[in-house]
């Protein structure tokens, strides 16, 4: 004859009232989407080889869709759960009718750079050192590399061209050529006169001695853009309100990356990318580290300054039709209290 205790255990399994303790659960399995493989992905790599993903009890899974675009049509369909990319297309789809919401910014600068074959350089008369209004009048007639039609660097060649008083496509023609070897293929080998995205692959360009920088927005060299929704954690709305302690948890995650990065040196950062970015050199690995770090961010807080200075990007590009309210496309409520 059983005992009573033993009776009594058995009940809490058998209707469910006994549970083990959160440690023991297993990781929450999810996926995520990324643009690139570049520094602009610091937060995502570390907290994936840092251990902070883990910390939170969640398994990532992490695509890169090479450029913008794919990676947020994912997230639209529901493939995925997250999308760690630029804000831009945020606005862009809810001009479409299709909200998304960032939760989380990751980095608050703008972190795209321009690259120039060095004989087209020579032919302009183009140095690293001219004034940024000289730089890019010396664009007309050429042809500039983006890494997908719907990316950041497409919307941002638009604006620049624009800046500079051309029109995209009549007066400076735009291709895509794909992100990572394909771009550095395309520039090398003059399918493209110019070519933008994120470090450290236009300074791998540079590095091996085939382009000088042309625009170098990592070191803020356009004052129009102090701040900008580079890096943004972005979710569906529905899974802010079913799932909200997912949310919480990514959240911190990438947060904790952040601060780890900033209260560690250049070097131990280079370290924790190594993993993610094994095909980088490792000069070029710890200068994009030097680059990314103050692009930052601390708190992950997305401003209102951000957005309206990327509308203000996008619509004198040509891109945005009407301007999105803040309150619709930003929530903080994610974050640490």
């Amino acid at each position: 004859m059983q005992r009573p205790m033993t009776i009594f255990f058995i009940a809490l399994f058998y209707f469910g009232w006994f549970s083990y303790p959160a440690d023991a659960q297993a990781p929450r399995k999810v996926k995520m989407t990324i643009p690139v493989i570049a520094h602009s992905m610091t937060p995502v790599f570390l907290a994936q080889n840092k251990g902070f993903f883990t910390e939170e009890k969640l398994e990532v899974d992490i695509t890169s869709t090479g450029g913008g675009g794919p990676d947020i049509r994912a997230l639209i369909a529901g493939d995925v759960e997250f999308s760690f990319t630029t804000g831009d297309n945020v606005i862009l789809a809810q001009q479409e009718g299709k909200r998304l919401l960032m939760v989380m910014s990751g980095l608050h600068r703008l972190f795209i750079n321009w690259a120039m074959h060095k004989d087209v350089a020579k032919t302009k008369g183009v140095s690293e050192s001219m004034p940024l209004a000289d730089k890019i009048k010396a664009l007309k007639g050429l042809t500039v590399g983006v890494t997908n039609p719907g990316a950041l660097t497409a919307h941002l060649a638009a604006f620049v061209i624009r800046k500079a008083g051309y029109n995209p496509q009549q007066d400076v023609h735009i291709i895509p050529i794909g992100s990572g070897p394909t771009w550095l293929a395309a520039l090398e080998n003059r399918k493209v006169d110019v070519a933008l995205t994120a470090p450290p692959v236009p300074e791998t360009a540079i590095g091996r001695g085939f382009a000088i920088m042309l625009i170098n927005n990592a070191k803020g060299e356009d004052p129009s853009i102090p701040e900008f929704l580079m890096e943004n954690l972005i979710i569906r709305p529905e899974t802010a309100t079913k799932d909200p302690d997912l949310v919480r948890r990514m959240v911190r995650a990438l947060t904790k990356a952040n601060k780890w990065a900033l209260q560690s040196t250049p070097e131990q950062v280079a370290d924790g990318l190594k993993p993610s970015m094994a095909t980088i050199a490792p000069d070029l690995l710890l200068a994009g580290v030097k680059s990314v770090l103050p692009a930052l961010s601390q708190d992950g807080r997305t401003s209102e300054r951000s957005a309206q200075i990327t509308q203000d990007v996008l619509e004198q590009a040509g891109i945005l039709k009407k301007r999105v309210p803040y309150a619709e496309i930003v929530s903080n409520e994610f974050l640490a209290k």
